[in-house]
């Protein structure tokens, strides 16, 4: 039993305790091969700040052992765990909680206990003396053993199997004399078994020193692979340019051409160009349009396309949109370039007796009444096609010469308004160049070279080192002569009538959503600094009616995780008396608009990760005076100053309107 006297000072604030007593330790045994015990004891006294016993109840102690007084490491501790207090004094059993480690704690130079209570600072440590050293007894307990050499056996002279009581089969291999080389049962191939790895460690394993002879395998256990006559490949591919793929079974090498035909989709120039060139374009090709429809004759109306060779369609969608009185009596066949007999039937009847319009868009997943429309997935449309409408309400005259009999009056009675084919093609015969299409046959792309400008079959072409900054658009609505221009299309003027543009407060993002009807508008390009003049118009206006639009066009790709502020600054002009507005939106939104004219600056968001489209309309300002009777001075500009056209950090202008496909979310 040891005892080591320890004082400790604990305590925090008005609140402190005061432990000072000795701290006794036991240690306790039994015979020599008893387990030891793994615990020890410690007693000592808590009082208050002021120096009476504290009060009775369990306390929150942290018992910790360090291997220095202070800045040591922790070999051991238990805690915080309840220790009962009576009378200000307190046993508790070290290790009844954590277990002692005491190969740890013997290995620590020297040991340090603490305490802590509560959540009071932790106490400065004392040192421990004996008795905890007294747990040695459990390591040494470990070595008992029976039959242990001893000092008889190790008496004078040289150690021999006789005095170590050794038994051997006579060999010299086991301690026999060398004269007795026979023995049963000597270390051999027999005996070379292992249950587990056998390692080596630096050493290698040389088969002379085991048998002296080579060693073979019929298999190589374990991986269950069999490996068995492996030769490492030599040599190499046996036609020129090739390049190793792989190794076959047999070792031999596998090779295929180093431009492997099958390593890239045919649609990936723009994965291996940065983007700059691409082979794959959205087609549309228009058949004749308004053609009309023979009523009560029995005659087809036809129209016809010529669709060009541009390449293989990667999808296929054929558009109709057809007017009659009486689409009950009408029937709708597309001939396609491999079949001009039969064709696919579209519709039959197409509507209702009093439904007057048919309009409708066949795809794969929108298919016709009949006809294999999927076949031209994948394929070259080029050829022509034909879509034939019959109105089959149509009588004989009973009396010869007597039309009316079947009210037939020789004329038409609706039309075909329009019809399309739209592919998106993966072409064998254009490339686009940042946007701008090259056909071949009119310039065979080699020796491309896009920095500082494009070379095509050595000659030089300046201004394609960049995209074009912005599309534009201006014109006027209104003719005294004739009326609303182009028959107020709205399909023309960007999904919004001229008559609307100049004369019903419409705004930019009125416009229509469809990239189709936007590229049919937007087809002028400006390649732009820090800034740019759309244009400046004065001109005589002879109606109030008359009115004039500019409007610009701006993709901007946001390439960050994060929304970017930029703040365009921009002339405009507009005049409310006359219902025409300034406007500007991105994707879609009520952005900004205003009735007069001026200039300003409009902080615009644009949205992480995506491409968004920023549109800019300018309409004509209010009457600026008087050049004759009944006419009128009007002026329309738009332009962007300020160097508002260098764009923050992360957004860049991109010209991808004649690829992008969608509405305002794309």
């Amino acid at each position: 039993m040891g005892v080591g006297k320890q004082l400790w000072h604990l305590g925090r604030g008005n609140a402190a305790l005061i432990a000072a007593s000795l701290l006794t330790t036991f240690a306790f045994g039994g015979s020599a091969f008893a387990a030891a015990p793994t615990t020890s004891l410690i007693e000592g006294v808590l009082t208050s700040s002021g120096g009476s016993a504290a009060a009775d109840g369990n306390y929150q102690i942290t018992f910790t052992i360090y291997d220095a007084k202070s800045g040591g490491a922790a070999v051991w501790a238990e805690g915080p765990t309840a220790v009962a207090v009576s009378g200000g004094r307190f046993v508790h059993a070290l290790g009844s909680v954590t277990a002692i480690d005491a190969s740890k704690l013997l290995a620590a130079k020297s040991q340090w206990l603490a305490l802590k209570v509560g959540a009071d600072p932790e106490l400065p440590a004392m040192a421990i003396h004996s008795t905890l050293f007294t747990l040695v007894a459990g390591e040494a307990l470990k070595l008992s053993c029976d039959g242990c050499i001893n000092g008889d056996q190790l008496a004078n002279g040289s150690i021999s199997a006789g005095k170590l009581g050794i038994n051997y089969a006579g060999s010299a291999t086991k301690g026999g004399a060398a004269a007795d080389l026979a023995c049963t049962a000597c270390v051999g191939v027999a005996e070379m078994k292992f249950d587990g790895d056998v390692d080596l460690g630096g050493n290698g394993l040389k088969a002379g020193d085991i048998i002296g002879k080579t060693i073979t395998a019929t298999a190589f256990v374990g991986d269950g692979s069999k490996l068995t006559g492996i030769k490492s490949p030599a040599g190499t591919c046996k036609v020129t340019g090739e390049v190793v793929k792989g190794i076959a079974a047999d070792g031999t090498l596998i090779c295929i051409a180093a431009l492997d035909p099958d390593a890239l989709p045919k649609d990936g120039l723009n994965e291996i160009s940065n983007n700059l060139l691409s082979n794959q374009f959205v087609d549309t090709i228009d058949g004749k349009a308004d053609v009309g429809i023979p009523d009560n004759t029995g005659a087809d109306a036809n129209s016809s396309l010529d669709f060009p060779d541009i390449g293989i369609s990667q999808t296929f969608e054929l558009t109709v949109d057809v007017a009659n009185t009486d689409l009950s009596t009408i029937s709708l066949t597309i001939l396609p370039p491999d079949d001009k007999k039969t064709g696919w039937v579209l519709c039959d009847p197409c509507g209702e007796k009093d439904v007057k319009s048919y309009k409708k868009t066949f795809s794969k997943d929108a298919l016709p009444k009949s006809g294999d429309l999927a076949k031209w997935i994948d394929a070259n449309p080029k050829g022509a096609w034909n879509l034939k409408v019959l109105d089959s309400s149509f009588c004989v005259p009973q009396a010869p010469g007597n039309s009316t009999l079947c009210n037939i009056n020789n004329q038409t009675d609706g039309s075909i308004v329009s019809w399309s084919i739209k592919i998106q093609t993966l072409s064998n015969k254009k490339v686009a160049v940042n946007g701008d299409t090259y056909q071949a046959g009119t310039a065979y792309l080699k020796d491309v070279d896009i920095a500082g400008g494009l070379t095509v079959g050595g000659q030089k072409y300046e201004g394609f080192s960049k995209a074009a900054t912005f599309r534009w658009a201006s014109f006027k609505t209104y003719d005294n002569a004739v009326g609303w221009v182009m028959q107020n299309d709205a399909a023309m003027f960007g999904g919004v009538t001229p008559q609307q543009w100049t004369d019903q407060d419409r705004y930019a993002w009125n416009m229509s959503a469809d990239k189709e009807v936007l590229r049919t508008l937007f087809n002028k390009k400006l390649w732009a600094g820090k800034n740019a003049m759309v244009g400046a118009d004065v001109w005589p206006n002879y109606s109030s009616t008359n009115g004039m639009v500019m409007t610009a066009l701006f993709r901007v790709k946001n390439t960050t995780d994060k929304d970017i502020t930029w703040t365009p600054y921009f002339y405009y002009t507009a005049y409310s008396g006359w219902n025409e507005r300034a406007s500007v939106t991105i994707n879609g939104l009520q952005s900004w608009s205003t009735t007069g004219s001026g200039k300003t600056g409009l902080n615009l968001t644009v949205p992480k990760n995506r491409t968004s489209t920023v549109i800019f309309v300018s309409t004509a300002s209010t009457t600026t005076g008087h050049v004759g009777s009944g006419m009128y001075v009007r002026m329309c500009v738009l332009g962007f100053y300020n160097n508002s056209l260098v764009l923050p950090a992360g957004l860049s202008f991109v010209d991808d309107l004649d690829s992008a496909a969608g509405g305002w979310e794309q």
